[in-house]
């Protein structure tokens, strides 16, 4: 009896197994790891919600955490470039790129709008990899959670069985989200919107609604009056009625333009955090409920 308690002792001291420390780019990919990782993985995310993901600016404490990190997650296309100093000054080798901490969740993604021939800066904020938004199309999360899980697997072998399960939970529980998201909006396919940035192909593509214009004349570029006179002359004679925006941006030109046509502006939680939501599933079911809502409203 006595040997049995000293052994329960010597188990009750030890140190619970380690969690594997993630650090991700943006929050979608933290939530991401954080459903298939559950209770092994601590995770953090360098870009706060209300950050516009083009000019997220480094600080030390980023740093920092990524030189405690096992895993590094990113969207990749250059997205979160700004990351790259950071993983220099983390001094971590086993997450830089090549190493087995390392996680580019766009291996896999069939991308868009890839530019051909000569780019320059005069194109604006061009991504020479393609459009780098393919998380807002749900099916991309499923190849992202896939990169992720196979960085998990690498890293923490021993719990491989349980992020595997996870991670096809995670595919089924996509698929029956995105078959009802796409009842949702199937009754306005080819519906003409406006958007802000070149942020949404992915998801007007798998929810078949069409992008009419921009509110920027080039990625990243103010308009001109000029150019919104354009807009706003092309949405009248489109009957278009809806604007879509992303949460960080400055409301003063889509408002404009509203005001001439009567559209109405609907901003979208581009991040996990953002306008009250939690995980990747309920950002994108805001997106879609606020997008359904207003395209009901317009007919």
């Amino acid at each position: 009896m006595k040997r049995w308690w000293i052994a329960l002792l010597t188990l009750a001291s030890l140190p619970a197994a380690a969690q594997v420390r993630v650090v991700t780019t943006f929050t979608d990919l933290a939530d991401i790891v954080k459903q298939i990782g559950g209770s092994h993985v601590k995770v953090s995310a360098l870009a706060r919600p209300q950050d516009d993901y083009h000019l997220v600016t480094p600080r030390p404490s980023m740093a920092l955490d990524l030189s405690r990190a096992r895993l590094f997650v990113r969207v990749g296309m250059d997205l979160d470039l700004w990351a790259d100093d950071l993983l220099v000054a983390a001094r971590n080798a086993s997450i830089l790129r090549g190493a087995s901490g390392y996680v580019d969740c766009s291996v896999g993604v069939k991308k868009l709008e890839v530019p051909t021939g000569r780019v320059d800066p005069s194109m604006g904020d061009i991504h020479i990899y393609g459009n780098p938004h393919y998380l807002f199309d749900p099916a991309n999360a499923k190849v992202a959670a896939r990169n992720i899980l196979e960085g998990l697997k690498r890293v923490d072998p021993a719990n491989a069985q349980e992020y595997q399960r996870r991670y096809e939970a995670f595919v089924l529980r996509v698929d029956e989200h995105l078959k009802r998201w796409q009842q949702v909006l199937a009754p306005y396919k080819g519906t003409p919107v406006v958007v802000y940035h070149k942020s949404l192909p992915y998801f007007l593509q798998r929810f078949g609604l069409q992008e009419l214009a921009t509110v920027e004349p080039k990625p990243g570029i103010p308009p001109s009056p000029g150019y919104l006179r354009e807009v706003i002359a092309r949405m009248k004679n489109a009957g278009c009625k809806v604007i879509l925006i992303e949460h960080f941006r400055p409301r003063r030109f889509p408002d404009a333009i509203a005001r001439e046509t009567g559209a109405k502006v609907v901003v979208l939680p581009a991040a996990v955090g953002a306008e009250g939501t939690t995980d990747y599933f309920s950002m994108i079911d805001a997106m879609v409920s606020r997008i359904a809502a207003a395209l009901a409203e317009a007919r």
